[in-house]
């Protein structure tokens, strides 16, 4: 396909900065205030750019054949670019063109189009876009049509459609008026990600040529993008599907002939997080979907306007959406199962890591018994040895006098130390055991005011009713003086905030 000659005959760019101005009418108004208070504005780049692509439909007069070109065009060639709507193929036949779409790179997250401030401001006024693009970045999805603008040469429409931060697509539509015997164009903007972008190309130079009264409609543009997001939509639930047919071949939980492996009991945590990845891109999906639906809502509605002659292009634009939209509630249908088939898994995997839990604390609770049984077994033995222990002891002692046993005898005399002995032992013995019931006491008289204080802010004295430290020491001191109270006390406490 010849390349169109761009060198030649190039105009100043400051020129082509203040043609074709047009003047806002009264029904732009909302569009221009919506566009105003917007924060989200695109921002100029720094960086140097010298070219952009762009993607044309040219209409053979003598084949009838629509054509699709992509060229690259230099800046400095932008005005005579715009001036090529005719052109010699390389037979010699006269093409027309039908629609022009310029691809300018663009960052979504820092809102940044990498195009010339002079080129773009030349692009927008030449199209008619001005308005469009101010108010597409106020948009994170849907379609809107601007008001129609009457020219000498034709009336010209503005549509922009934004599936941010995805897609967001603006263009025009001129339908000229005799004596100019031309056929409609349309010219627009597309900003986009890569997939996007190659998805679109890809529909536009597809192998079967499109046809004239679907080329030049003015919702052909609308058109692309709907297969665009159909297309997503189809590959990724697909996908999703197989991935969550190897979940339930893991998990052994399905009612298909899976092909059952082994069960994923140490990657439970791992297949967990896959199945929300999943469930989180369905319900991207099913944002899309939504999308999708307005978007062809919105191009049967400019379709069905009484403002419009019905037209061939109109009656072949209702039927490519009709099947869309057939598809797009099958798409849904399989999106919700897909959705429900997720939700099961993942009930799956938690029932499958609470067993596993069980199954630890099961085990931790079989070695806890045999510590405790081991424990008593060395309890019990030590009681066997103990008083033994004991009496060997007391014997070692100087309290006995062993040398003045006499012989024969059985008995032992004590000496006077024996009942020192015992008079230290018994009193230090019964002190002992005061402490350790006095520690126990306090221990529990503590446990139960922290209950007593945990069930007060259940009933909804908790800190967080912005309690200062002062009033909350001076509550537990309540507390602490009345703790035979119990519930009387939290409900006299009730009464004194509220004012009784």
């Amino acid at each position: 396909m010849p390349q169109p000659q761009l060198g030649k005959n190039s105009k100043n760019l400051g020129f082509w900065y203040v043609a074709y101005t047009n003047s806002s009418t009264p029904m732009e108004e909302i569009y221009q205030k919506i566009a105003e208070f917007n924060p989200q504005r695109p921002k100029q780049s720094s960086e140097v750019v010298t070219q952009f692509e762009v993607t044309e439909l040219w209409h053979n007069e003598e084949t009838g054949i629509v054509n699709a070109c992509d060229v690259t065009v230099p800046v400095q060639n932008v005005p005579t670019w715009l001036d090529l709507e005719t052109r010699l193929s390389n037979a010699g036949e006269v093409e027309n063109l039908v629609l022009r779409l310029v691809w300018p790179e663009f960052n979504m997250d820092e809102h940044r189009v990498d195009l010339p401030g002079a080129v773009k401001q030349l692009l927008l006024t030449r199209f008619g876009l001005e308005l469009a693009y101010d108010y597409f970045p106020s948009c994170l999805a849907g379609a809107s049509a601007f008001p129609r603008v009457v020219k000498p040469e034709g009336d010209e429409q503005a549509f922009a459609f934004c599936y941010l931060p995805k897609i967001a697509a603006i263009w025009s539509h001129t339908r000229f008026k005799p004596p100019l015997a031309r056929q409609c164009v349309t010219n627009g903007i597309i900003l986009a990600q890569k997939h996007e972008r190659d998805d679109i190309k890809n529909f536009l130079n597809s192998k079967r040529n499109w046809q004239l009264p679907i080329a030049s409609h003015d919702m052909f543009p609308a058109l692309l993008c709907s297969l665009m997001l159909h297309r997503q939509i189809e590959f990724t639930q697909g996908d999703i599907k197989n991935n969550i047919q190897a979940v339930e071949g893991r998990t052994g939980y399905t009612d298909f002939k899976t092909k059952r492996k082994h069960l994923a009991t140490g990657e439970l945590a791992d297949v967990a997080a896959k199945i929300t990845d999943y469930s989180s891109r369905l319900a991207s999906t099913d944002r899309k979907s939504k999308t999708l639906k307005n978007l062809m809502e919105f191009t049967q509605r400019t379709i069905n306007s009484d403002q419009r002659v019905v037209s061939e292009g109109d009656k072949i634009m209702k039927n490519h959406i009709q099947v869309l939209q057939d598809r797009l509630k099958m798409q849904i249908v399989d999106r919700e199962y897909t959705l429900k088939r997720a939700q099961i898994q993942n009930e799956v995997l938690l029932s499958l890591m609470s067993m596993n839990y069980s199954l630890s604390n099961t085990l931790i609770s079989i070695s806890t018994l045999r510590d405790a049984a081991s424990m008593k077994t060395l309890a019990f033995v030590t009681m066997f040895f103990l008083p033994g222990s004991f009496i060997s002891a007391l014997f070692s002692t100087d309290v006995f006098d062993w040398e003045g046993v006499k012989k024969g005898a059985i008995g032992v005399p004590a000496t006077p130390q024996f009942g020192l002995y015992w008079a230290i032992t018994i009193p230090l013995t019964v002190v002992t055991f005061l402490l350790y019931f006095l520690w126990a006491e306090c221990s529990s008289y503590e446990r139960s005011q922290k209950r007593e204080w945990k069930k007060w802010e259940n009933w909804g004295l908790s800190s967080s009713e912005s309690l200062d430290s002062e009033q909350s020491q001076s509550l537990r001191e309540t507390f602490k003086e009345k703790p035979g109270q119990g519930h009387e006390g939290v409900s006299c406490l009730h009464q004194e905030r509220a004012g009784v």
